[in-house]
């Protein structure tokens, strides 16, 4: 009897430490923090393996990315330290496929025009598998100037750069903070960056923001009217129409988002560096000229001087392009700039 009463003590026992370790593991694995249908836990584990190298430069005048004070509304620097944010949610209509974002903020801008706060960023469309280990990165995106007349935000198969298990290199420019997935694609836009003097950032920490409506980590300043972070947490960088125009290119070929700025952007740049300048861009406006010195053997970004030759454009046709250019520069200037 009394074997037997110690049999069902030890039964019992192991069936409490059962339901005690589901009651503390399990809704922890599934803890679901800014409720967009995937796990804190897995977003975590993706924005750790996909994490970029960011190339910084070492004469920033905003120094490094910033860490923002925790529960403020209105976004207050804590330190210029080399903090990124990230953001991960569902594709629309493609619960099979997410988004990374990955947010360098500062804070200040030093560019022409310059601002305080500045929030730049690039992402990652990912296919899902059976957990982190499994996703794949499909395409990445580097936002460089968006919504401005200079945009020159671009995307990339990520077979192209290498970055189908891995985050890609990342050059951001000084001053104005733009991010290129190439160095030679600092010039171009509308030639104001250069990416000179870099070094490799040291992240002092990835932290999770969450959504707009459900942010994470006590993070308040989503949605301050002091800088743009709101639009661009809110939408996709990967709409249907731009990853068809990446699909239809050879493998060695990047898109730039919004390629109807192009011609003007070229104009402006050749505006101020040269006839020699307008011929950089004067190639399909829908793509980014092709590059043959990536280590890859793949191609990004603007013509090196190897591929003078595709460069080259009548000095008639230039001069068209410039006199059409100055009349309309007055207004193009006065548009938004980041």
């Amino acid at each position: 009897m009394q074997r037997g009463m110690m049999t069902w003590i030890i039964f019992l026992g192991g069936m409490v430490s059962i339901l005690c370790a589901q009651k503390t593991v399990t809704p922890d694995a599934a803890l679901d923090s800014d409720k967009d249908g995937i796990a804190d836990s897995l977003e975590n584990a993706l924005l750790a393996q996909f994490s970029p190298v960011f190339m910084v430069s070492r004469t920033d005048c905003s120094v490094l990315p910033a860490q923002f004070e925790l529960g403020a509304k209105d976004p207050t620097v804590i330190a210029d330290d080399g903090t990124i944010y990230g953001q991960v949610f569902p594709r629309n209509g493609h619960p099979e496929e997410v988004e990374l974002h990955y947010y360098h903020l500062w804070q200040k801008d030093c560019g022409e025009f310059g601002h305080a706060l500045d929030a730049e960023h690039v992402s990652a469309l990912i296919q899902l598998g059976h957990g982190a280990d499994s996703a794949k990165a499909l395409y990445w995106y580097a936002a460089a100037h968006e919504d401005t007349i200079c945009d020159a935000s671009h995307l990339v198969r990520a077979k192209t750069i290498s970055a189908e298990g891995r985050g890609p290199a990342v050059w951001i420019s000084p001053g104005k903070h733009a991010s290129f997935l190439s160095d030679v694609l600092c010039a171009s836009g509308c030639g104001g960056d250069r990416c000179e003097d870099m070094q490799k950032l040291k992240v002092r920490s990835m932290i999770n923001v969450g959504e707009i409506g459900n942010p994470m980590n006590n993070i308040a300043w989503l949605s301050a009217p002091e800088w743009p972070l709101q639009d661009k947490l809110s939408r996709s960088d990967f709409t249907d129409n731009r990853l068809a125009r990446v699909d239809r290119l050879p493998e060695t070929d990047l898109v730039w988002a919004n390629p109807s700025k192009r011609p003007a952007q070229a104009a402006i740049f050749g505006a101020n560096a040269g006839i020699g300048g307008v011929a950089t861009g004067t190639r399909e406006t829908d793509t980014a000229l092709v590059i043959a010195n990536y280590k890859t053997g793949s191609a990004l970004g603007i013509a090196s001087g190897k591929t003078e030759g595709a460069l080259k454009i009548s000095s008639r046709n230039v001069w068209k392009v410039l006199k059409k250019s100055l009349q309309n520069t007055g207004d193009l200037l006065k548009q938004p700039s980041e």
